[in-house]
C-alpha cells in the first residue's frame, strides 16, 4: 500500500478537525491509489475473508439455474449484471455453469460487471463482459433478466453514532498524535431522521451505523429493472434485531484482515477490510417504493438448499464445501438473500 493514505487522512483531520466514519471508510476501502478495494482485495481461501464464489463454484451454479429458468419467462435478450463483480471470480463461474448447463439461455444471456476497483476491472476486462465502473453508467429499465449483488451493501461507508441523553452524538474520527481515535459530536439532524424514520431510538452509550447511501443505490438498481429480479446476498437483519440494545449493543461494525475478523477499524486504513451490516427493512422499502414485489429475506441455507446446491457436489470434498454455505454456524445463517422482482 502506498505509505501515505494513513498520513493524507491525518492532513485532512489537523484542517478541517474530526471526520465523519463515513468518509474514513470510503477513503480506506475506495482511495483510487490505496484504498483496500481499489487495490485488488486479498479475498478467498488464505486471503483477508471468504466470499460464497470463493468458498465453492456450486453457488454460481445454483444461481445459474435459478436464472435460467427465469429466462423461460422472459422473452428476446437477456441481461446478467452482477453489481460489486470484484475481480471476477462468481461470473466466471456463472458463465461456465450457464453454458455447460442451459446453452440456449447462455447465447441469450448478455453479462455485465460493475465494480468500482480499478485492479479489479482490469481482471475482469480478460473475461470479455461488459464492464462499467459504477451504477449511474446503469441505464433505467436497461435489464431484462437479473440485477445480482453478493455483499455489496454491507461495504457501504457508515456513519456511526451512539445515544446520548441529549438524544444522539456522532462518533467521528480525530487524532491524538498518528493515533485515529473516536471523537464524539452531536450527531447531524439527517442521522436523527433516519433512526426515527425506522422507528429506533438508542439508548444511552448503545453504539449503532447509519448507512444513507444504501436506499438511493438500491432504487436506482431497481430502476434499471424492466423485467427481472434484484437478487441480494449480504450479511444483516431487520431493524428490531440490527438496533437492539440487548443484541447488538456495540453495533456491528468490524475489520477483516489474514482471515480473522476483528481489531481495532481506525488501525491502518486500506490495508483491512471495514464492514457493517446491512438494514434489511430499508432495502425492502427502497425496492418496493420503485414498484418490486418482494421475497424474503430469507437465510442464505434455506435458500442455496431449495435452489438444489447439492445437485452441483458430487464428490466429498465439493460437499463439504457447499456445506460452509449452508451451515447454520456460519454463512448459512449469517447471510440472507433478499430477492425483488417486476414483472415475472
Amino acid at each position: 500500500m502506498p505509505p501515505d493514505l494513513a498520513e493524507r487522512l491525518r492532513d485532512r483531520i489537523r484542517r478541517e478537525g474530526p471526520i465523519s466514519f463515513a468518509d474514513f471508510m470510503e477513503a480506506a476501502l475506495y482511495d483510487p491509489d490505496a484504498g483496500y478495494y481499489s487495490r485488488g482485495a486479498p479475498i478467498g481461501e488464505g486471503g483477508d475473508f471468504v466470499t460464497s464464489p470463493s468458498v465453492s463454484p456450486a453457488f454460481a451454479a445454483t444461481l445459474a439455474r435459478r436464472f435460467a429458468r427465469d429466462a423461460d419467462a422472459l422473452d428476446g435478450p437477456l441481461d446478467f449484471v452482477e453489481v460489486g463483480a470484484g475481480d471476477g471470480r462468481f461470473l466466471a463461474d456463472f458463465r461456465a455453469a450457464l453454458k455447460s448447463g442451459h446453452p440456449a439461455v447462455a447465447g441469450r444471456t448478455r453479462l455485465t460487471a460493475v465494480e468500482r476497483g480499478r485492479a479489479a476491472r482490469e481482471k475482469l476486462s480478460a473475461l470479455a463482459v461488459r464492464v462499467l465502473a459504477n451504477v449511474e453508467e446503469l441505464p433505467e429499465r436497461s435489464v431484462v433478466g437479473w440485477i445480482f449483488a453478493n455483499e455489496l451493501y454491507d461495504a457501504l461507508p457508515v456513519a456511526r453514532v451512539r445515544g446520548a441523553a441529549s438524544g444522539l452524538d456522532e462518533l467521528r474520527v480525530g487524532t491524538d498524535g498518528d493515533r485515529f481515535v473516536w471523537v464524539a459530536e452531536p450527531a447531524p439532524a439527517p442521522w436523527l431522521d433516519r433512526l426515527a424514520r425506522s422507528g429506533v431510538t438508542l439508548e444511552p452509550g448503545q453504539v449503532a451505523e447509519v448507512r444513507l447511501l444504501a436506499a438511493e443505490l438500491h432504487r436506482r438498481l431497481a430502476r434499471a429493472l424492466t423485467r427481472g429480479r434484484l437478487v441480494v446476498f449480504d450479511y444483516g437483519h431487520r431493524v428490531r434485531t440490527l438496533f437492539h440494545p440487548l443484541a447488538r449493543p456495540g453495533g456491528t461494525l468490524a475489520a477483516h484482515r489474514g482471515g480473522r475478523r476483528g481489531g481495532d477499524p481506525l488501525d491502518r486504513p486500506g490495508e483491512q477490510d471495514l464492514t457493517a451490516h446491512v438494514d434489511w427493512d430499508e432495502l425492502v422499502s427502497a425496492g418496493e417504493a420503485e414498484g418490486l414485489e418482494s421475497e424474503g429475506p430469507i437465510r442464505q441455507g434455506r435458500f442455496l438448499t431449495e435452489a438444489g446446491l447439492f445437485d452441483f457436489a458430487r464428490e466429498e470434498a465439493q460437499k463439504w464445501r457447499a456445506y460452509r454455505l449452508v451451515d447454520p454456524a456460519g454463512m448459512g445463517d449469517e447471510i440472507s438473500v433478499l430477492v425483488q422482482s417486476r414483472g415475472i
